[in-house]
């Protein structure tokens, strides 16, 4: 059975902001990489009439149900699959932490293999921008996994 402390809480709540992010970010590199576009910008922008995209306007699932799947600016649909994937995230990150929340290192690895898995599924022939996305992603999970370890440490957890 899982068992739910305080320390677990609210390490699910840190799961769950940094999972989704990373899903936003995965649909993001996956457009990128699918049209040549640079992986990394400033600005996200409305595939349909290019607006530059306000921060209100990219949190990831919640941005979509508040805008009801349509862009602020040119009322283009914003398709259904963005939020389902930014869920999956949020749903695999999750579950992968409370199944094994005792052993840090082997759901760290999971993650990583997750989002890896994805890329190199959604990228076909785009393999110089795949690696580069794979090394964007590979950063935020370095910063979160040492963020992760900290906190364990902090709270005296043991790390296997």
């Amino acid at each position: 059975m899982i068992e739910l402390s305080i320390l677990t809480g609210k390490l699910l709540i840190f799961i769950i902001l940094f999972s989704a992010v990373i899903g936003a970010y995965c649909t993001t590199i996956d457009y990128r990489i699918r049209r040549d576009l640079p992986l990394i910008t400033r600005d996200c922008f409305c595939p349909s009439c290019g607006h530059r995209l306000a921060a209100i306007h990219q949190i990831p699932i919640i941005s979509w149900v508040f805008l009801g799947g349509r862009c602020r600016y040119c009322e283009a649909p914003i398709p259904v699959r963005y939020p389902l994937i930014e869920a999956s995230f949020i749903f695999y990150y999750c579950s992968a932490f409370l199944l094994f929340q005792n052993r840090p290192l082997t759901y760290i690895f999971s993650w990583y293999l997750f989002f890896s898995i994805f890329l190199l599924l959604r990228s076909e022939k785009h393999w110089r921008s795949l690696l580069k996305g794979l090394a964007i992603l590979s950063v935020y999970h370095i910063v979160f996994t040492a963020l992760l370890l900290m906190i364990l440490a902090a709270e005296s957890v043991p790390i296997r």
